[in-house]
């Protein structure tokens, strides 16, 4: 999921709750000419195609979700996952899709995802309008300029009509962490200052170590703030406190809290771990600054 805050974009890589779900990236259509001689135009995935898709689209198995000769039974046992975005890349259609990790298709699949074999393509589904055309030499061509999308089936390659050489299901790599990019380093002012320069800092911090042994290993090492009264103190961030210390720069940024230490603790005295920690990497950064050790 992208979003922006004031110039920041944010790209927040979830984790799949509990292991339960595999996310796949799948070309849905190559807008070339398929086996039963038809093109589906790009126009086809317009807004309201896409946006309906998504809202109540699935992912099945050889179209067996439509299969007219299956009980109710067979077509849930079809069912595999369900749509969560949709996007262009390199001028393809492409979707992301949340697959049942524990469906027994899903795990037929699981090992040629896994190894990034190209074994499988997808296909669209749906109803669509068909119109016949000439090109330019005359040859008579079918083209689909609309559908009404509503599933898009995962199958062998052989058996897809529309499809090209090359991964065209892929297996996304389970994420670990939040990424920030930032397009405008002036986005983040405070005290006339920048927060954060650049995206190597905020990844510093989060990636922060936790022990003497990793500072030398760890990128993180170099943010985290080592106390000649209270040894080592470990500035490692969670996933939750991670994005709450994004909600809390845009917080400073727009003066709604407080960066004198005493204020700023009290405004989260309700969680004195977060308060004490993200002060620190505040103070550090600030000190590093005025070192010259962090460049704007």
């Amino acid at each position: 999921m992208f979003f922006q805050i004031n110039g920041l974009t944010i790209q927040n890589l979830q984790k799949a709750v509990d292991d339960k779900l595999v996310k796949v990236d799948i070309i849905a259509n190559h807008l070339t000419e398929d086996s039963d001689g038809e093109t589906v135009l790009k126009e086809a995935f317009n807004d309201e195609a896409v946006s309906s898709f998504l809202a109540t689209g699935l992912i099945d198995f050889w179209h067996d979700s439509k299969n007219p000769e299956l009980t109710k039974e067979g077509i849930n046992r079809a069912v595999i996952g369900k749509p969560i975005a949709f996007r262009w890349e390199n001028g393809l259609p492409v979707v992301t899709a949340q697959l049942t990790k524990s469906h027994p298709i899903v795990q037929t699949m699981l090992p040629h995802l896994e190894a990034d074999n190209p074994v499988f393509a997808a296909s669209i589904g749906g109803s669509k309008m068909v119109m016949q055309v000439k090109d330019s030499e005359g040859n008579e061509k079918r083209i689909i300029p609309k559908i009404r999308w509503d599933h898009l089936a995962i199958a062998p390659c052989n058996s897809v009509i529309n499809r090209e050489p090359g991964v065209n299901v892929r297996m996304l790599a389970k994420a670990k962490d939040i990424i920030a990019e930032f397009n405008d380093i002036t986005s983040f002012n405070m005290m006339s200052a920048n927060i954060f320069s650049q995206e190597t800092e905020l990844r510093k911090a989060l990636e922060a170590p936790q022990s003497v042994a990793d500072l030398s290993e760890t990128p993180g090492g170099v943010i985290t703030k080592q106390s000649l009264e209270k040894g080592i103190v470990s500035l490692t961030f969670t996933e939750d406190e991670a994005c709450k210390l994004i909600d809390t720069m845009i917080g400073v940024k727009n003066k709604t809290i407080p960066m004198t230490e005493n204020e700023y603790k009290n405004h989260f005295n309700n969680d004195v771990e977060f308060a004490d920690k993200s002060y620190r990497l505040f103070d550090k950064y600030f000190k590093k600054k005025q070192q010259g050790a962090i460049v704007t």
